[in-house]
């Protein structure tokens, strides 16, 4: 946390001496608020209402209200479970790890070790590797001698999704866990994650995916702190209403033979979300096992992580909207997934792309309030982090440690702000087929071949 103490401690070194040195600065920005105000309560209703539109439905209705309902159905199911404990026998069904690989380098040892000691009693471990260069061959090579792993080296380089379809051919599991090349697994991951699986309605479960290098720098914890609320709370509220649309790529757990029924997973860049909106035309229920934590590698830059996100958000147009566009009709598929896909059609695409023009609105027809609404705007998601962060420590297994982000909450709407605008460029992009920044993991060949949609 030494990066974040340390922005939080220059930002009051940098307030002390503001309010030291310019106290009339201070005096004119009050009657500069105290102005606009006045200006606000003057306003038409619907006009007040436009001014602080995007913080009012962006986040608020959307994440903010939801993660506090989650955390009250959470305090409820917490408190049922301790009156009346849970006595049913585990479910303990024989499980396929398939980690695809492709030049982890010895990151990889890492990977394997964390899966090979997991505490789960009947399991194997499947590594196919993806025609690494480096030294992947020869670390997994002494791992199968000792008879730790099963091991298969593809004659050519497909990608992540042939990489999974190939280690799915040979997986004797019933139930199938893919695992990144670079994540590493909590020792009870395996069992907590197949507990779900005992419903038959359960199509797949979605791991607790938490950052592995989040104390390197600032921005790596920013996503953690972002992970603990978009994976630990909001996914957690997805699964309760039947809405859960993802199970991570870098961690998801499927049934093997829903796998086969859905003829594997697909060369997209977004297979995860690819294949669990596949099975959930199926019919089949998505699930949350908060306690079932993998650790995953995040950027550590500006441009890493511009660079991702653009591929993540890239594959919302494509397949959301283009290649799984029906999973909206009531009539055909659940009524989770048409709200779902309607609030994201709203929230994701409209919202954000009508921002601009909502800026526009604001410095034609009230310019002398652009500052002020910025400087609210602010002041509410600070205050709305603050409170969603607390509500996470609650929810999270480990309270102290996820406290601290609270520390973040004066820069964390910066960083959100930035995720925006990488989204809003992936999505124009997208929408206009621009092959610009558009390059991901898979080989030339297969890319050039992928489907249109």
């Amino acid at each position: 946390m030494s990066w974040s103490k340390f922005l939080y401690v220059f930002g009051l070194v940098l307030v002390s001496v503001a309010i030291y040195h310019e106290r009339t600065w201070f005096s004119d920005f009050y009657q500069y608020c105290w102005y606009c105000i006045e200006n606000v309560r003057a306003r038409p209703a619907w006009q007040q209402f436009l001014l602080f539109a995007p913080a009012l439905l962006f986040d608020t209705l959307r994440y903010y209200l939801s993660n506090i309902l989650c955390a009250l159905f959470q305090l409820i199911k917490n408190t049922v479970t301790w009156f009346f404990p849970d006595t049913s026998e585990p479910y303990l069904p024989f499980v396929s790890v398939v980690i695809p690989t492709y030049n982890e380098g010895d990151h990889l040892r890492v990977t394997l070790d964390s899966a090979i000691n997991n505490d789960y009693p009947n399991f194997e471990v499947i590594v196919v590797d993806d025609c690494s260069s480096d030294e992947s061959y020869k670390i997994c090579q002494q791992y199968e001698r000792q008879n730790k792993i099963r091991y298969f080296r593809k004659a050519t380089r497909g990608g992540k999704s042939s990489s999974l379809n190939y280690g799915l051919l040979f997986a004797e599991g019933e139930i199938i866990i893919h695992m990144d090349g670079d994540s590493e697994l909590d020792s009870r991951a395996i069992f907590e994650a197949v507990q779900p699986l005992r419903d038959p309605r359960v199509g797949c479960v979605s791991g607790n995916l938490k950052v592995l290098n989040a104390d390197e720098n600032l921005l790596t914890l920013l996503q953690a702190t972002e992970f603990s609320m978009s994976i630990n709370v909001q996914r957690r509220w997805l699964a309760m209403v039947d809405m859960l649309q993802i199970a991570s790529g870098a961690y998801g757990i499927f049934r093997k033979e829903i796998l086969q029924q859905c003829l594997g997973t697909d060369p997209e860049d977004g297979e995860d979300n690819d294949i669990t909106l596949k099975i959930r035309k199926l019919g089949y229920k998505v699930k949350f096992a908060h306690k079932s934590i993998a650790y995953t590698e995040m950027p550590n830059n500006l441009k890493a992580i511009f660079k991702q996100r653009l591929r993540w958000d890239r594959c919302y147009i494509r397949l959301s909207l283009r290649k799984h566009l029906n999973i909206i009709n009531p009539f055909r598929f659940r009524l989770g997934d048409f709200v779902a896909g309607s609030v994201d059609f709203l929230m994701n695409l409209v919202l954000l792309l009508l921002f601009p023009f909502y800026v526009a609105w604001i410095l034609i027809y009230a310019p002398e309030l652009f500052i002020f609404i910025i400087v609210t705007t602010y002041l509410f998601y600070t205050l709305m982090n603050f409170i969603q962060f607390s509500v996470q420590a609650f929810l999270s297994d480990r309270f102290l440690h996820d406290l601290q982000y609270i520390l973040l909450t004066p820069i964390f709407f910066i960083y959100s702000q930035y995720l925006k605008v990488t989204r809003a460029l992936a999505y124009v992009l997208e929408i206009s087929r621009s092959k610009k920044l558009s390059r991901g993991y898979f080989p030339d060949l297969i890319r050039k071949n992928m489907p249109y949609y």
